[in-house]
């Protein structure tokens, strides 16, 4: 039977109790992806959110084996009619929390579907009035580019300007059939914003070795704080929003590895448990970094290898006819005295088959460490990644 290319895109979700199953799930899923994705030595920067998200709408598609094996990665019940609803439900009221006073969280989705490509009902009707993403016709056979543009547009407005090109070139080709998109971006201001004036340069010190001088944040306030006898952990809030950048320093400046094999969601629950107020001498270092990536290989591993094969999406089509070909998955933070600024777009592209601490504590972060975006509220990882070379 003849296969076409079908790329799928999708994101966002959140959760309301830190005990949620769901939340705990996507947490979950974001600590092993990162395992998955830690290898080497560059900055890394991903959205748990929007890849559990993307893979959560692929699964609305799913059937048999393969809608087991994708509910599984995310740690997810299956079956469960219910879980499109609650996906959303809690997505709306972490956009509710998350917006105002200058703060922005923002998400969309769209379903960009070949002309003359039929959709099974049910999976239509889950996309546009579940999961908000109404249909856009388009034409990968004889207009392929005017078509990657369009949705590349797309999902550069919805981020910002962030993610300017989810599917690049290639990518996409004339078997396309159907793309589903969707982008998060959020921008924070600290609850206790840096002064400029107080920005210095400073030597951070290299993951392999060696220094390079970087602007360092400067100040000292009252922030969650906790440590473990090789850890430090601070968490700074977002005015008003129950967000919070949450950052893992290694008490040693070679330590980065000994963490990331500690990562686990037992030990982050209780390192983050271990939070509270302490005055603290923060210096930390102002840095973007951005990163692009296939996660179909990390996804495979990770237990979901038959959509990648003898796959079932017949809640799409009706036919067992659709196999995803990969995830492209692209992100970005800015970090600086203001706040935090952040984006990522998920692409799944498919085809058809046939203890006790001093009263004034010093966090100086001149080494490589791990960070975190997350909802309080919730515990739910919006952002994760590792900050190597603040200069990339």
């Amino acid at each position: 039977m003849k296969r076409v290319a079908l790329p799928l895109l999708c994101c966002a979700a959140a959760l309301q109790a830190a005990d949620n199953r769901i939340a705990q799930g996507m947490n979950q899923f974001g600590i092993a992806c990162y395992r998955q994705l830690n290898g080497g030595r560059d900055n890394l920067i991903f959205s748990p959110f929007s890849i559990s998200s993307a893979l959560s709408m692929t699964l609305a598609g799913a059937r048999g084996n393969t809608a087991a094996e994708i509910a599984a990665v995310l740690h997810q019940n299956y079956p469960d009619a219910q879980y499109p609803a609650a996906l959303m439900a809690l997505a709306d009221q972490l956009s509710k929390r998350a917006n105002g006073g200058g703060n922005q969280f923002l998400n969309a989705n769209a379903l960009w579907v070949q002309r003359g490509f039929a959709l099974e009902p049910d999976f239509q009707r889950t996309l546009e009035t579940t999961y908000a993403a109404p249909l856009s016709p388009v034409d990968f056979e004889r207009s392929l580019e005017q078509s990657r543009t369009a949705i590349n547009s797309w999902t550069d407005e919805h981020t910002k300007g962030k993610i300017h090109e989810l599917f690049a070139r290639g990518s996409i080709d004339r078997s396309t059939r159907l793309i589903l998109t969707s982008a998060v971006y959020f921008f924070g201001k600290w609850e206790r914003p840096f002064s400029s004036k107080a920005t210095s340069p400073a030597a951070f010190k290299l993951g392999q070795g060696g220094t390079m001088q970087t602007p360092f944040m400067h100040q000292t306030a009252s922030f969650g704080y906790a440590e473990t006898g090789d850890l430090q952990i601070l968490e700074m809030r977002y005015a008003g929003t129950g967000v919070a950048w949450d950052v893992l320093l290694p008490k040693t400046d070679n330590g980065l590895s000994n963490l990331e094999d500690a990562l686990t969601p037992e030990n982050l629950a209780a390192w983050l448990g271990g939070l509270s107020s302490r005055k603290v001498e923060v210096a930390i270092p102002k840095f973007r970094a951005e990163a692009g990536f296939s996660l179909r290989e990390a996804l495979a591993h990770l237990g979901m290898p038959s959509a990648f094969g003898a796959a079932d999406f017949s809640g799409i089509d009706g036919r067992r006819d659709l196999a995803l070909a990969d995830v492209v998955h692209k992100a970005f933070v800015d970090v600086s005295e203001e706040g935090t600024e952040a984006a990522a777009a998920t692409g799944s592209i498919a085809v058809l088959v046939s203890a006790v601490t001093p009263e004034h504590t010093v966090f100086r972060a001149d080494h490589p460490f791990v960070f975190l975006i997350r909802d309080t509220d919730t515990g739910l990882i919006l952002f994760a990644g590792r900050l190597m070379n603040p200069s990339r």
